[in-house]
């Protein structure tokens, strides 16, 4: 007989993976037994080498869907068992195990739920362990109930009996309950109890009669309303402050989807699996102009709890609008007393606390597929890399932050937090940040990260938490972390990489957003936008018709200026505007990308007030989609500093003399867009061949913008270059942070 110490980790607890050892165990007549230890699972097995090798091998070859493991490590021990057993769970173990994400109810228990003969009959909360809550209820480590806020519920004597029989699919399944033991809803109408006997039929009802419903859920709570009722969705973004922000959809079933958006067989996978993302689609024409105004996309997703499709099921209505319940900048409402007072009609609260807040995963569809937001369904789980052989904490930039911590070889990024120049966002930061040190069982870190510029919130927790654990702080250019974020995640070292967005602090103290950088130990600017003039700062963000002022001075005198702004602006605005052209007050300048496609809109009058980040380039880009490259706009680059440098004044003159001539506005907004990508294309293939440099990449926020993704992608290969983008995190802020741990490795 052999005998065997097996500690096995990857992400082994809160996926029946207990059950599925016990029974490969007894099948092999295999003694011993299996714990949770820390968030790893530890053996002790003894039986005939025959049986020990078939063990092992289903062990690695048969494990459950949700369980992933990381590594097997294997000693000989004396240890003499007759049978085989799960025993209690011990605090201590490896640190290098996580808990699996959140992921969809399952068929099995959906069917349950609409049994009538089933003990969970219309039961919300039903779950198993293939499906349901892990990362929102985990309190501690290990991932036991009496660690989870499912603690405050006591078992029935029926679920009792399925939580403890290896052989049932509930073996060990953390939140398993029922309606004589589990959580329950109730219904709010206002501040008071209805005292509903059935809260989700009647929420249903509230839908259905065009009232605003506030519905707490697994990870977090959405503001739901009608997809056909145009005044409900305009009372919706009148409470949460969004005039113009796209909200998303959640429709009954696939075939409700195929009515709404257009939809590829990869597409319907990705919105059928168990993460159960929100799937950016193009749009068709059956939807109200209200839910995304001026976008010919919209973020829809599939029913994902039991609670979800109970509102269905007694709704008529053909899909629901369920955006997030937050006021704007500010994260997601988790406590009933908070998700009553965001103003809702009706709110459908349950009694069940939320340990980690997460928002809905959001992916980008199409053939330039990537992530927008990587959350529900995807966090904790870790994304791998290299061999580090460093343990790193870095906090992103300032909007649509996640934070990661970098352990050697596996990069954990946080759920997706959001904007933390909000005092609330930043506390749910720290937080988010605390939970998952305590979740991998990290004590200490050899460096914190953060964005260089010296004003960002995260910047300055980076500081207070580089002074507590005593390490060094590491500052990472902006840019240069989203190209070492594109390169870690692909495991590629050496790549030209297109970073271009909004803004970012550059080295060099100026504003930085359309570069080209050179990554080949180390990063180099290798080319750029032109710099261009951006009177009044942060307001011309908001209007970006002054940065048509600002880019255009270059070209014309003020009196000239003066009569191309007139459309946009009131006499005395114009008259300080110019003033600030002519003197550069408070007029900083900047490379950047997003500013040069919001002046385009601008001009185009497609958009002149930004009221959400990247509203005027993506009404551009869905307003281009109608016309065809046909326009003649200038790509100029020119060699300055030994550096590339795209001439953006050129763009931006043609897009208006074409105007002018009173070319087709679609047309010319095409070509603005198709001139952009030719313009950074060509300067990122020049800097490659400069340097024997076969890859090309595309990170930033403007990697959204399909069409010029895809127009870079095509020149880049025809012209024999690989071109690579983000897949495994977003392509904007929400990746930066796995970037800017990797080069404070290569700065410790």
């Amino acid at each position: 007989m052999s005998g065997f110490k097996v500690t096995i980790s990857g992400t082994v607890q809160g996926v029946g993976f207990r059950p599925f050892v016990y029974r490969t165990a007894k099948r092999n007549n295999i003694g011993g037994y299996i714990k949770n230890s820390g968030n790893s699972v530890e053996l002790s097995i003894n039986g005939d080498k025959k049986n020990i090798d078939k063990f092992l091998y289903e062990l690695k070859n048969n494990k459950p869907p949700l369980s992933r493991i990381n590594s097997i490590d294997i000693k000989p021990c004396n240890e003499q068992y007759s049978d085989f057993r799960i025993v209690k769970s011990e605090k201590q173990g490896a640190s290098d195990s996580v808990i699996p994400p959140d992921v969809a109810i399952c068929d099995t228990c959906l069917g349950e739920i609409f049994n009538r003969e089933n003990l969970r009959y219309l039961y919300p909360f039903t779950v198993c362990t293939d499906c349901g809550p892990r990362f929102t209820i985990i309190q501690s480590l290990p991932y036991d109930r009496e660690n989870t806020t499912m603690s405050a519920f006591k078992m029935c004597e029926e679920c009792g009996r399925e939580y403890l029989d290896p052989d049932d699919r509930r073996f060990r399944a953390e939140p398993v309950c029922c309606p004589d033991c589990g959580p329950v809803y109730e219904l709010y109408k206002g501040q008071e109890n209805t005292r509903s006997d059935n809260p989700i039929r009647d929420a249903a009802a509230a839908l259905d009669n065009g009232n605003i419903v506030a519905v707490k859920g697994i990870g977090g709570t959405h503001l739901c309303t009608s997809t056909t009722d145009a005044n409900a969705i305009l009372q919706m973004r009148k409470l949460l402050g969004r005039p113009s922000k796209p909200f998303a959809i959640m429709a009954r079933d696939m075939s409700v989807a195929r009515k709404l958006v257009y939809v590829t067989e990869r597409d319907e996978r990705l919105m059928l699996s168990r993460e159960r993302p929100i799937v950016i689609l193009p749009k068709k024409s059956e939807l109200s102009g209200n839910i995304s105004p001026g976008l010919d996309t919209i973020g829809i997703m599939l029913p994902y709890t039991g609670m979800h499709h109970l509102l269905f099921h007694y709704s008529k209505e053909p899909a629901f609008v369920m955006t997030s319940a937050n006021l704007p900048g500010e994260p997601m409402a988790l406590y009933n007393k908070d998700i009553l007072s965001l103003g809702a009609g009706f709110s459908l609260l349950h009694n069940r606390d939320i340990k980690n807040r997460c928002d809905d995963s959001v992916i980008r569809a199409g053939r330039n597929c990537t992530f927008v937001r990587r959350s529900r369904g995807f966090v904790p789980s870790p994304v791998e890399v290299a061999e580090t052989g460093a343990t790193v904490l870095s906090l992103g930039a300032e909007l649509d932050v996640t934070a990661c911590l970098l352990k050697n070889n596996r990069a954990f990024l946080t759920q997706f937090i959001g904007n933390t120049t909000k005092p609330g966002t930043l506390a749910y930061l720290e937080s988010a940040v605390t939970n998952l040190m305590e979740l991998t069982g990290t004590d200490g870190v050899d460096a914190i990260a953060v964005d260089m510029h010296p004003s960002f919130n995260t910047s300055v927790l980076g500081q207070e938490l580089s002074e507590k654990f005593s390490v060094p702080l590491i500052k990472c250019q902006h840019h240069f972390a989203h190209a070492a974020s594109l390169s870690v995640e692909s495991g590629i070292d050496r790549m030209v990489c297109i970073t271009a967005d909004g803004v970012g602090y550059g080295n060099d103290g100026t504003i930085w957003g359309g570069e080209i950088i050179a990554v080949d130990d180390g990063f180099e600017r290798a080319g750029n936008l032109k710099p261009q003039l951006i009177p009044g700062g942060d307001l011309a963000a908001r209007y970006p018709a002054r940065v048509v002022a600002g880019i255009l001075s270059g070209k014309y005198n003020s009196d000239e200026l003066s009569g191309i702004l007139e459309p946009y602006f009131g006499q005395d605005e114009l008259r300080i505007l110019l003033r600030q052209v002519e003197t550069g007050f408070n007029s900083p300048f900047t490379s950047s990308t997003g500013r040069v496609l919001d002046a385009v809109s601008a001009l185009l009058g497609v958009c002149t007030e930004r009221t959400y980040e990247g509203e005027p380039a993506m009404k551009l880009e869905a307003f281009a989609k109608k016309g065809k490259v046909c326009v003649d706009i200038p790509v100029l680059v020119n060699t300055e500093n030994r550096r590339y440098v795209l001439d953006t004044t050129a763009i931006v003159d043609a897009v208006y003399m074409a105007k002018e001539h009173g070319l087709p506005l679609h047309d010319i907004a095409a070509s603005a867009q198709d001139a952009v990508a030719v313009g950074l294309c060509g300067m990122a293939i020049k800097a490659a061949t400069d340097r024997g440099i076969d890859i090309i990449g595309f990170s930033g926020g403007v990697a959204y913008n399909d069409a010029i993704v895809t127009k870079v992608r095509d020149i880049a290969t025809l012209a024999g270059f690989e071109f690579i983008i983000h897949k495994k995190v977003p392509c904007g802020d929400g990746g930066i942070s796995i970037g800017q741990a990797i080069m404070a490795v290569r700065g410790i």
